[in-house]
């Protein structure tokens, strides 16, 4: 299958994340062990513009298609996924930064043309308080992920009044997006998760900080940039979820099949590759795992080309985005179960890839972006009940 739409730059990105390769699988265990990215990942990631492909090329970034995106995010989890996941944060959050930042606060932000390692969380929590010139920031949230080595942080938050949330007519609270510099953040020391040990992903607290008006994200400012911005919040970040659960399930299939001529039951002395039931196995979860892929590749590629014709897509199209994004991180979870089972004792140890795989696809699965209620809205909207929301677009044109 090819996709005419994708970046000029997608073959030069992929050889870039390849050229990585050997950093990001040394450091993997020293991140599980640091809970966060080892500087030498951090920086491989930077310096080769991945951390930069989501940003606006008038400043610097590659703008990459969500099919592009979701291939490089597949590429680099396969190698870590922990390093694939602050990828995912730290691209995704770079670009929403150049797109939507004041030119007030431009040169601030993107100091001396550099571009930013970035964090930060979409969903809105704490409160800010109109006050003169801004607003006073308070607040905490939750799963930080890459802000250990960010330089600037964006966040939802809540509007409130006297440390509540103010509320419209319809009683929905009221949010608005801001950008914080790291020095106005503080790192809570809690991330001792089950999986993406290596994420960094803390909780953080925002404490009395003023955020002047420049340095609140608006779609108003949205003026640096192209077609990628137009995507709705869903969409934009669609890609992110399919490569990393693509990641982790290719990294599991290549450890098994590798492990496969050498490992033998103890008692029968039968290798691993000679049993019947790991063959027929084997052979129906690729074709899973490669109908997944097809399938999330193919809407995302839907989603590009309406959005490059400047048309909505459909509440049935968009159920099926959501749904191809849970179901491709189901599948991974079944293939990373079935290699971590096949794989037996050896396994079990805390240096295999097999074992950090699993934790680490069990982890990504709890995301809301690829929760269950993704099939539900699929099914709604081909019974034609099917409602529009905020994340993907609000109404059609």
């Amino acid at each position: 299958m090819t996709f005419p739409l994708q970046i000029a730059e997608r073959d030069e990105l992929l050889a870039k994340a390849e050229s990585i390769r050997s950093i990001l699988e040394a450091d993997a265990e020293q991140n599980e062990a640091d809970r966060t990215l080892a500087k030498t990942s951090v920086d491989a990631l930077y310096d080769t513009g991945l951390l930069n492909m989501c940003v606006p090329r008038s400043l610097g970034g590659l703008e990459a298609d969500p099919v592009t995106q979701t291939e490089v995010y597949e590429l680099v989890t396969s190698m870590d996924a922990s390093a694939g996941w602050c990828l995912v944060i730290g691209a995704t959050s770079a670009g929403m930064l150049g797109n939507m930042i004041s030119d007030t606060a431009l040169d601030q932000v993107f100091k001396h043309g550099r571009i930013p390692k970035a964090s930060g969380s979409v969903f809105p929590s704490g409160i800010a308080e109109k006050v003169e010139g801004g607003y006073q920031v308070n607040g905490r949230w939750a799963f930080g992920s890459a802000i250990h080595h960010a330089d600037w942080v964006s966040t939802g938050a809540l509007i409130g009044k006297d440390g509540k949330p103010i509320r419209n007519d319809k009683g929905m609270p009221e949010v608005c997006s801001i950008c914080v510099p790291i020095k106005d953040v503080v790192i809570e020391d809690n991330w001792h998760s089950n999986g993406l040990r290596g994420s960094g992903s803390s909780h953080y607290q925002i404490n009395n900080v003023f955020v002047p008006d420049a340095y609140m994200l608006r779609r108003t400012n949205a003026h640096r940039g192209g077609k990628l911005f137009d995507i709705p919040t869903f969409g934009y970040v669609a890609g992110c979820h399919a490569g990393f659960a693509l990641g982790v399930a290719k990294r599991s299939l290549a450890e098994i099949v590798a492990m496969a001529t050498d490992k033998r039951r103890k008692l029968s002395g039968i290798h691993l590759a000679d049993r019947g039931a790991f063959h027929k196995e084997l052979g129906v979860i690729s074709c899973k795992l490669n109908g997944a892929r097809l399938l999330s590749l193919d809407i995302l590629n839907q989603l590009w080309q309406a959005t490059n014709r400047e048309e909505r897509m459909s509440l049935v199209q968009w159920g099926e985005c959501r749904a191809a994004m849970t179901y491709v991180t189901e599948v991974a979870a079944e293939v990373a179960t079935f290699c971590y089972r096949y794989g037996a004792g050896a396994s079990l140890y805390q240096p295999h890839p097999l074992q950090r795989y699993l934790r680490d696809i069990y982890t990504g699965i709890q995301h809301g972006v690829v929760s269950e209620e993704n099939y539900e809205a699929l099914g709604k909207a081909l019974i034609g009940k099917g409602k529009w929301e905020p994340i993907i677009g609000g109404g059609p044109r």
